[in-house]
């Protein structure tokens, strides 16, 4: 299970990071923060917040435990399909 762990913790740290890359190139134009969506606004805290007990658990500051496993994948899974979309569908946008 430990080797579960720093597997998703590692993958949630990155794919964080890779959607906090994608929000600011997409907000380098003229917007406004009454611009952004509520939904996209909740799932980017999530999804950081997940990147931040990910850390926490690599760093030794927190426990591993097995509901923290189902939670990360439960949270891994759409924002990968989310950044696939993102990066494949000229359509969708982070705002």
């Amino acid at each position: 299970m430990n080797l579960a762990l720093k597997i998703t913790s590692y993958l949630s740290i990155i794919l964080a990071l890779f959607l906090i890359y994608t929000l600011i190139d997409e907000s380098q134009g003229n917007i406004s923060v009454s611009d952004i969506s509520f939904l996209p606004l909740l799932i980017f805290i999530v999804v950081v917040s997940n990147a931040v007990f990910a850390l926490l658990l690599l760093i030794g500051k927190k426990k591993p435990q097995r509901e923290f496993l189902i939670l990360q994948i439960f949270i891994i899974i759409p924002t990968s399909l989310l950044l696939y979309q993102i990066l494949f569908n000229s359509t969708v946008s982070c705002t």
